[in-house]
């Protein structure tokens, strides 16, 4: 007979492959997303997935759900996009630098996701609640990043550069430069540090 370790361990087995194949469908939404710039449907995500239909629906009770668990699911695979190198290292310029260079790479290999983010969040509370997490979480690192400078003002005046930076370094500012002035990414960093440059106070 099978006792109740074997029962624990065969149930503990069916939800790793569980979570596994769900991570992968998520995978393959962000894939497509990525490589075709629109939601797919949900027999596209299966395909890609290797999973069949009935599984997705099994997974996902709705495409929300499956939007929602890209968005989370972007930070996991994309770590070194939604990050930026050696956080509040070197001088002004370098780290100013280095900022321009993060943000404009990160919007560069996933405005595709993002904009999609943004038009589910129109109709998805959850989603607009994940885009407002993963936007405070970027002002978060610009004051870190730039402390040396913020931390000689006032909480009003340094949360304003904070947001003042954050717009201005965002991905619909990105489609601006890129998209709708057609300027290239040299052009967009260049103009995005000197905004930085002017925005932020001379360090003590």
């Amino acid at each position: 007979m099978t006792n109740s370790i074997q029962i624990a361990s065969l149930a503990n087995g069916h939800t790793i492959k569980r979570h596994e194949r769900r991570v992968s469908a998520v995978d393959a939404f962000i894939d497509l997303v990525l490589e075709h710039g629109d939601a797919p449907g949900p027999d596209a995500v299966a395909k890609r997935a290797g999973v069949s239909i009935a599984s997705m629906y099994r997974y996902f009770e709705t495409l929300d759900e499956l939007r929602n668990d890209a968005i989370i699911r972007i930070s996991e695979r994309f770590p070194d996009l939604v990050s930026i190198p050696k956080i509040g290292d070197g001088d002004r310029k370098q780290r100013i630098t280095a900022f321009t260079e993060a943000r404009v790479l990160l919007h560069e290999k996933l405005h595709p996701l993002q904009l999609l983010n943004r038009k589910n969040q129109q109709h998805s509370p959850i989603a607009a609640k994940q885009l407002d997490s993963a936007r405070l979480m970027l002002s978060d690192q610009i004051r870190v990043h730039f402390d040396l400078e913020l931390r000689t003002l006032n909480p009003a005046n340094r949360d304003d550069i904070v947001i003042n930076i954050s717009v201005l370094t965002s991905v619909e500012s990105w489609e601006q430069f890129r998209r709708t002035q057609n300027r290239s990414m040299v052009q967009t960093r260049r103009a995005w540090s000197s905004a930085i440059d002017c925005l932020l106070p001379d360090s003590e």
